[in-house]
């Protein structure tokens, strides 16, 4: 990929480029690097993509974890002529399955009572395969963003997670070079849904990473790295 063109990171619920810390670490001397944040507090999760088409620049490498991916679909459905190439990380493109909104409401509510690092610390063991591994120094740090970024815009994307539509209609339609990635304990978008995504997509790659569940970058972020490189050089 042209050096000239911009690679964003779209991360997920409550995260910030606390979360790619080991990619910006990675791709910055290769790239120019955008961790957006100026959707946080749009209600919906078209109205996320809606504000970062505004923002963006006009041409740009897209990878979104998550929510991020969501955000993704979206992007891909109003404006795939923008998107040079498409990463999807521990994402799905269905709607949100009714039975997670007890869960995500108990989160909430949490993270209003107690502080949402508390919710967070409460997934621990959901989101990655072995927190232990996991340096305590990040760990803290990775509250603290949670905490940083308050109760107020949990809630929010909390409701547009739960409000979004079903995107599998958009899966044909993308033409761009795609990569989806998922860890192989990923219980919150488990691996059928990278399954899915993948044989949708005409031409995409589909890896998934041992050891880990949700947060892949993080937990694993060598063979991540080393996935994106890949992409990143795939010629379009």
């Amino acid at each position: 990929m042209s050096k000239d063109v911009p690679l964003v990171l779209v991360p997920g619920l409550l995260a910030d480029r606390t979360t790619w810390r080991a990619q910006i670490a990675y791709f910055e001397d290769r790239y120019e690097m955008i961790v957006p944040t100026e959707h946080y507090r749009e209600p919906t999760i078209a109205a996320m993509a809606d504000h970062l088409l505004e923002v963006l620049p006009e041409r740009f490498a897209l990878v979104g974890w998550s929510m991020g991916g969501y955000i993704s679909f979206e992007i891909m459905r109003k404006a795939a002529s923008r998107v040079t190439r498409l990463a999807l990380v521990s994402t799905s493109a269905r709607n949100d399955a009714p039975e997670n909104a007890q869960s995500r409401y108990e989160s909430i509510r949490v993270a209003r009572e107690q502080g949402p690092a508390v919710a967070w610390r409460d997934k621990l063991g959901q989101v990655f395969h072995r927190p232990d591994k996991l340096p305590p120094d990040y760990v803290a740090e990775l509250a603290a963003m949670n905490d940083r970024l308050g109760a107020d815009i949990y809630e929010s994307q909390q409701k547009a997670i739960m409000s979004r539509p079903d995107r599998r209609d958009v899966l044909a339609s993308i033409t761009c070079p795609t990569i989806i990635i998922c860890g192989t304990h990923d219980r919150w978008t488990p691996p059928i849904y990278s399954w899915e995504i993948a044989s949708g997509v005409v031409g995409s790659e589909l890896h998934l990473i041992a050891e880990c569940s949700h947060c892949s970058p993080i937990e694993d972020p060598a063979s991540v790295n080393a996935l994106l490189r890949g992409w990143l050089q795939r010629s379009a």
